[in-house]
């Protein structure tokens, strides 16, 4: 699905619910790709690794659960205000950014392992960087 990139309004609604401004880089991706399922969609996760199920979208009207507001009102009050939800593996757990770094490192929370976060990459850029095809799928 294509969506327009979200508006500066829905851009400062958002940032007024979450009391900061969102980290340029999402920013930026919200304005090429507001949303979506990445073809680049893995990233190395140790022994693991992870992959990106879809990216959260931003638009004023729309709160579904595919939805940044609704990441936003689901995972805050399990993991705080210092994580920015952005997008979110098939399982259903959400890669986060942590605002009160500089830059703010991308992390993981595993629900099935207690709510535990990981660090999955020290910036937004380094993990979008590190996204390649999914090996199972080559």
């Amino acid at each position: 699905m294509n969506r327009p990139p979200p508006s500066d309004a829905a851009i400062a609604a958002f940032e007024a619910e979450i009391g900061m401004p969102l980290p340029e880089e999402l920013k930026n991706l919200l304005r090429f790709s507001n949303g979506g399922h990445p073809e680049l969609d893995s990233v190395d996760g140790g022994e693991a690794g992870w992959a990106v199920n879809h990216f959260y979208h931003l638009t004023e009207e729309d709160r579904g659960i595919a939805s940044l507001w609704y990441a936003l009102e689901e995972w805050r009050p399990i993991v705080g205000a210092d994580y920015i939800p952005f997008a979110e593996t098939g399982g259903g757990d959400p890669f986060m950014l942590d605002v009160s770094e500089t830059p703010p490192s991308v992390n993981i929370c595993l629900h099935n392992e207690n709510m535990d976060i990981y660090e999955v990459s020290p910036s937004f850029e380094a993990f979008i960087d590190s996204l390649a095809i999914n090996p199972n799928y080559r």
